[in-house]
């Protein structure tokens, strides 16, 4: 037995190796095989603290400033929501009625879709 790092540069390349296996269901597996990391500035407190909340409740993270997360009154706070592209999608989907968050998770959406090759 042998074990290593492996790291997919796009969601075809994770296809392909995971295809490889003879697993089925390889593009939505894929999608879980790819992390990104996403930088979204400016976010008003409140709603940073609220995506914070969406992303851990589905596995994934968002770092905010501790004035944000301690909903400190006017705190505004850069971020950085780490996940798969699958947790991206699916904090997207979870939110995606949410008139006051749907800007950011649009702006978001659109680093995942356009980064290593995700497919809409």
């Amino acid at each position: 037995m042998m074990a290593h790092g492996i790291k997919f540069g796009s969601i075809a390349e994770a296809a392909t190796a995971i295809d490889g296996l003879g697993a089925g269901n390889s593009r939505i597996m894929a999608t879980r095989a790819i992390h990104i990391n996403v930088f979204v500035g400016q976010v008003p407190g409140r709603d940073a603290r609220f995506l914070k909340t969406a992303y851990n409740d589905i596995g994934a993270e968002a770092a905010i400033s501790h004035e944000a997360y301690f909903e400190e009154e006017g705190a505004v706070t850069d971020m950085i929501v780490m996940g798969t592209i699958y947790q991206h999608r699916e904090v997207r989907r979870i939110l995606t009625d949410n008139a006051r968050i749907k800007p950011l998770i649009d702006a978001i959406a659109q680093v995942v879709d356009n980064t290593a090759g995700a497919d809409p």
